[in-house]
């Protein structure tokens, strides 16, 4: 199984060790699951505050490395627009939402709000 990692998932785990992360971690090591994030989920934790701090951009480097990155490309930016105009998903959001059905994957997120409408979008559950 394929999934795509929102920066929600993200940011509950290192801000509150909170949420779907460790699961999914869990998970990937036994081999139950691919994990990947898009380059967009990439600039949004690099643009936190937090990783100012050189121990906090360790980690956040570290924790990265758990992960697919997958760069935005001309198909997935192609869909994305197509998100944002059918569904109103605007920003990150729809960039997201496109890689994961690009790679015919879940979408691991606390947002849930902001992809259970877009068509044919599969949102993982423990």
């Amino acid at each position: 199984m394929r999934i795509v990692v929102d920066t929600s998932v993200i940011i509950d785990y290192t801000r509150a060790n909170i949420g779907l992360f460790s699961q999914l971690i869990k998970d990937s090591k036994l081999g139950n699951c691919d994990l990947y994030i898009p380059s967009v989920v990439v600039t949004e934790l690099w643009s936190g505050r937090e990783t100012k701090s050189s121990k906090s951009a360790v980690r956040l480097e570290k924790l990265l490395e758990l992960f697919k990155v997958i760069d935005l490309n001309r198909d997935i930016a192609k869909r994305s627009g197509i998100i944002s105009r059918d569904y109103g998903v605007l920003g990150f959001d729809s960039i997201i939402a496109a890689t994961a059905l690009e790679l015919g994957a879940q979408i691991a997120t606390s947002n849930i709000k902001h992809f259970y409408k877009i068509k044919n979008i599969k949102l993982y559950s423990k």
